[in-house]
């Protein structure tokens, strides 16, 4: 005798859907689960240096090519930097401020350029026509002293300003004593154009004489 058994699957989903709930819960975890182990390798070579996207309390980082800087010293260099700058421009000022200059030109009234070195900070520059002792007060308290080669020394020297010059610099000789001159020919070969400190043309730009100033009172 055969018995036929009929099951009624009418409400089997019904009543066993929490298996398929599982079923697609545990699928899902697996899935999310490989991604996440997956991705793992690459977020960690991203992060390179840094922690949770956040940089730490060292004061030393790496830069994208893996160096080391030091932001400490970045900072001590610039500071040095800015410093070494403010120290060379109060050089700068504080010898255009104390820094004496005399120009002896016999058309010193004409010549622009002590006008020119007065605009220019050189405060103390001043010209007269001539001198007839070396021991004036205003040659022993100039720094610096031009000599134009014409028309001065007259009661002095033969050589006017070349014999002017070469004196001045025998006597005062940690004075700077510069030859100047318009004109194009004469003794090349005096004595005093080896024994002052320079020799400029009377007609040089006046970043000539700015910049041979600097150059001699920084010597």
């Amino acid at each position: 005798m055969f018995f036929q058994i009929k099951m009624d699957t009418s409400n089997f989903w019904t009543v066993n859907w929490y298996y398929l709930v599982a079923l697609s819960a545990t699928f899902v975890s697996i899935t999310i689960a490989y991604k996440n182990y997956k991705k793992k390798p690459q977020e960690k070579k991203d992060d390179g240096n840094f922690s949770n996207n956040s940089f730490n309390n060292s004061s030393t980082f790496s830069n994208k090519t893996n160096v080391p800087v030091n932001i400490t010293n970045i900072i001590n260099n610039n500071e040095k930097q800015h410093n070494g700058s403010l120290n060379s421009n109060n050089s700068d000022e504080n010898m255009k401020a104390t820094t004496k200059i005399l120009f002896i030109d016999d058309n010193h009234t004409e010549y622009k350029i002590v006008s020119i070195l007065k605009k220019a900070g050189w405060i103390f520059t001043k010209s007269v026509k001539d001198i007839n002792n070396l021991d004036v007060a205003i040659v022993r308290e100039s720094d610096i002293i031009f000599v134009d080669i014409n028309g001065v020394g007259l009661e002095l020297f033969e050589d006017q300003g070349l014999g002017l010059a070469s004196a001045l610099k025998k006597k005062y000789p940690k004075k700077k004593i510069v030859i100047y001159s318009a004109e194009t020919t004469g003794d090349r070969f005096h004595q005093a154009l080896r024994e002052v400190d320079h020799c400029l043309p009377k007609n040089a730009d006046a970043y000539q004489f700015i910049n041979l100033i600097e150059n001699l009172m920084k010597v």
